[in-house]
């Protein structure tokens, strides 16, 4: 059992995200969270785990919190995956569920104790609920280092800029730099001979730009690799508070420009056509007839 307490001064995201480290896909467990000076209890049953330690975690977990002094818990749940835990967009459907319920009049279901000298004590059982935000951008999610996640927090301050790249061999973000720049020096800091992520708060514009750099000239797994591992490198940003406003990709510094726009700015190597533009990444013989198939279905 791991008990886990989001204090005054510590986000939930970053809280959440220390959580990584205890999870497991293949081990049960119990968990105890405190959220607004309450505790929730998790029975977290992992579908690579046995079939046999599941059901005997699925079997006590009521018993869990009668036996823990079943008055300061407000809620119980069961999850699955790790980001049904560890991500903060889960907690914040449960809390949006749970408020729209109160509006609309709906009756939680709680589970009443079994304690007949505690007839008023009421632990709302939530259950297993599939997330309706399947969290992929979590589940590939590459791993970083500490030094790099600490960067990110710096993006907070206009003029702060982060370079990072993956590790090929390891497959893990890795920290090349962080500093403050102005914007006409930006450019100049991306190397041209391999791919790069940089993150840069602009000083004017007051918005955070993902500026991800995948030159021509390296090999495409090296490219691939990269883009894999956006999804996951923006949800790490997210945990420690960092909201990307603009997205770019470019294959030469010389590219870039900051622009205010609704979509994303630059080129893209997606084969598919998206939202008005054309990928470049992958061309070959009956490619635009796929392309003209992919269109006629949706």
């Amino acid at each position: 059992m791991h008990h886990t307490s989001f204090g005054k001064y510590l986000s939930l995201k970053t809280a959440l995200n220390e959580l990584d480290a205890v999870l497991s896909p293949r081990t049960p467990l119990y968990l105890l969270l405190r959220r607004n000076d309450s505790l929730t209890a998790i029975t977290y049953v992992p579908y690579l785990a046995k079939e046999d330690q599941r059901s005997f975690f699925l079997e006590h977990r009521h018993d869990l919190v009668q036996r823990l002094e079943k008055e300061h818990f407000s809620q119980s749940l069961i999850c699955k995956e790790i980001g049904e835990i560890t991500d903060a967009r889960s907690w914040q459907e449960r809390d949006d569920n749970d408020a729209s319920n109160t509006a609309s009049g709906i009756t939680k279901n709680t589970k009443k104790c079994n304690d007949e000298s505690c007839e008023g004590c009421a632990v709302e059982d939530l259950g297993y609920k599939r997330n309706k935000c399947r969290l992929c951008d979590r589940r590939m999610k590459n791993k970083i280092t500490p030094e790099a996640q600490d960067a990110l927090k710096t993006l907070v301050n206009p003029g702060a800029v982060v370079q990072l790249h993956v590790d090929t061999g390891t497959e893990i973000l890795t920290l090349d730099f962080a500093k403050l720049v102005s914007s006409a020096d930006i450019a100049a800091l991306i190397p041209t001979a391999s791919p790069t992520f940089t993150f840069f708060h602009h000083p004017t514009h007051s918005l955070v730009y993902f500026i991800f750099h995948s030159p021509d000239s390296v090999p495409v797994q090296q490219r691939m690799k990269h883009t894999m591992a956006i999804p996951g490198l923006l949800v790490h940003a997210e945990d420690v508070g960092i909201s990307v406003d603009q997205k770019i990709e470019i294959h030469e510094p010389e590219e870039l420009e900051f622009v205010e726009k609704d979509e994303r700015i630059g080129k893209f190597r997606s084969m598919f056509v998206r939202k008005g533009f054309k990928g470049t990444e992958l061309q070959y013989e009956g490619a635009e007839r796929d392309r003209e198939f992919v269109d006629s279905v949706r």
